[in-house]
C-alpha cells in the first residue's frame, strides 16, 4: 500500500514540476538553458530515487514473501512426513492386530523409514536384558551387517541417539567403517524408560543427516518400541500355554499338535520322520528315596540334556510324569538310533544328586523309537510303535535304546 501511494505521489510531483517549469519558461522567468537543464535533471533524479525506493521496498516484500513461502513448504513437507509415518505405524499396528507377526510389522516400519531417510541400510534389533543380547533382527539393504559392541554400549546401555555424518572421524566406530559404512543415524527403542532395542539408518557414502531426520527416527522408534513390547508379552503368553512348567520343554498338548503337523509335512515332502520316546528308569524309587523336590530336579536336568543335545529343528517335549518325547523331522531310523544312544549315554554319565541310591547306582533312561513311513503311516501309529519299543527296552533290562 505504501509503495503504491509513493508511486502516485512521485507521478503527481513529476507532472507538477514539468508544468511549473513550462509556465516559468513561457512567462520568461526561466530562460537560461543551463538552468532549465539543471531543473529537469533534479526532477528526473528525484523521480529515479523515488522509483528506486519503491522497487527496493517491493523487492524486500517479495523476498519476505518468498521466505514465508519456503518456510510454509518446509512445514508442509514436515507435516506430510509425520502424517506418512503415523499412517505407516497405524497400518503396522493394524497388521499386528490381525496377524500378530512381529517380524512382518517391523519390516513394514523399516521399509517406510528407508523411503523417508533415503538410506542404503535400515536395521532394527530387539534386545533382551535377561540374555544380555539381541534376539531379533530385521534388516533391509544388506544380507549381513554387525553393529558391534560399541553401538550396543552407547545406544542400548546408555540409551543415546547418534547422528554421525563421517564415521571415519570416530575411531571407536572403526568396526562399522571397516564394513563400508560412512554415515550413521540411530535411536534406541524405549518402553517405560527401558531400552529394548534400536533402529538405525546407515549409508555407504557420506551423508548430511539432520536433526529433523533424527527426530523422525526417534518418533518411529517410540512406536516400534510399543509394538515390540506388546509382541514380546504376547509371545511369552503363547509360550506359557505350550510349555511344561517344570522342565520348560513343550507340553503334551503341543507335542500332539506338532506331531500331526510334522507327519503331514513328511508325507507331502516324501521324507522320513522319527519319533523317540523315553522313560526315566526306576523314577518312583528315586522319588520315594529322595523326595519329590529332588525328583523334580532330576526331570529338569534330563530336560536340559535332551534339549541341549538335539538340533534346533527337533521338537523336545515332556509327555507326562517321567516320560519324554522327541520329534526328529527329516531323520531316518538309523540316524535316530544314533541320537537316542548319545542322549542315553549323556544321562547315564551325568552326576545327579543322590543317584547312588538308585538300582545300579545311576539315574538312567530307556528309549524306544520308530520311523515314518517305515514302521507307521500315521501319527497315532507312530506313537504306538515307539511306545511298544520303549517298553520292550524296559522289559529287557532298561538303560538302552530299542528301535521298532
Amino acid at each position: 500500500m505504501a509503495s503504491k501511494i509513493l508511486k502516485i505521489f512521485t507521478i503527481c510531483l513529476f507532472v507538477c514540476a514539468v508544468c511549473a517549469v513550462s509556465f516559468f519558461i513561457q512567462t520568461g522567468r526561466l530562460s537560461d538553458p543551463f538552468t532549465i537543464l539543471m531543473v529537469f535533471g533534479s526532477i528526473l533524479l528525484s523521480v529515479v530515487i523515488s522509483w528506486y525506493i519503491s522497487y527496493a521496498n517491493l523487492y524486500r516484500r517479495l523476498a519476505s514473501l518468498q521466505r514465508k513461502y519456503e518456510k510454509s513448504e518446509l512445514s508442509l513437507l514436515d507435516t506430510r512426513r509425520q502424517s506418512y509415518i503415523l499412517n505407516v505405524i497405524k497400518q503396522a499396528i493394524d497388521v499386528f492386530g490381525e496377524e500378530q507377526n512381529l517380524e512382518q510389522v517391523l519390516r513394514r516400519i523399516i521399509d517406510a523409514v528407508a523411503r523417508i531417510l533415503q538410506v542404503d541400510v535400515i536395521i532394527l534389533q530387539l534386545y533382551s536384558d535377561e540374555q544380555q543380547s539381541f534376539f531379533m533382527r530385521v534388516i533391509k539393504g544388506r544380507e549381513e551387517l554387525t553393529l558391534g559392541e560399541q553401538i550396543k554400549e552407547d545406544v542400548i546401555k546408555k540409551g543415546q541417539s547418534h547422528l554421525i555424518n563421517d564415521l571415519a572421524s570416530f575411531p571407536k566406530y572403526k568396526f562399522l567403517s571397516e564394513q563400508g559404512i560412512r554415515s550413521l543415524i540411530v535411536a534406541p527403542l524405549r518402553r517405560r524408560k527401558k531400552v529394548i532395542g534400536l533402529i538405525g539408518g546407515l549409508a555407504d557414502k557420506p551423508r548430511d543427516f539432520t536433526g529433523e531426520e533424527l527426530d523422525i527416527l526417534t518418533t518411529v522408534a517410540s512406536q516400534a518400541g510399543l509394538l515390540a513390547e506388546n509382541a514380546q508379552l504376547l509371545e511369552k503368553t503363547k509360550l506359557l500355554s505350550i510349555t511344561d512348567g517344570l522342565t520348560s520343554l513343550y507340553n503334551h498338548r503341543h507335542f500332539q499338535d506338532k506331531l500331526m503337523v510334522e507327519v503331514k509335512k513328511a508325507k507331502e515332502d516324501g521324507k522320513s520322520l522319527s519319533l523317540i520316546m523315553g522313560d526315566v528308569d526306576d523314577f518312583k524309587h528315586y522319588n520315594d528315596t529322595n523326595g519329590h523336590p529332588a525328583g523334580d530336579e532330576v526331570l529338569r536336568q534330563i530336560g536340559k540334556i535332551l534339549k541341549n543335545n538335539t538340533k534346533r529343528k527337533d521338537i523336545v517335549a515332556r509327555y507326562g510324569g517321567e516320560e519324554f518325547v522327541i520329534i526328529l523331522p527329516n531323520t531316518t531310523k538309523k540316524d535316530a538310533v544314533i541320537v537316542a544312544e548319545k542322549l542315553r549315554k549323556t544321562v547315564e554319565e551325568y552326576k545327579f544328586v543322590n543317584e547312588k541310591s538308585q538300582p545300579g547306582g545311576k539315574v538312567t533312561i530307556t528309549f524306544g523309537l520308530a520311523d515314518y513311513p517305515e514302521e507307521a503311516d500315521s501319527a497315532v501309529e507312530l506313537m504306538k510303535k515307539a511306545d511298544d519299543a520303549l517298553y520292550k527296552g524296559k522289559g529287557a533290562g532298561k538303560n538302552q535304546v530299542v528301535a521298532a
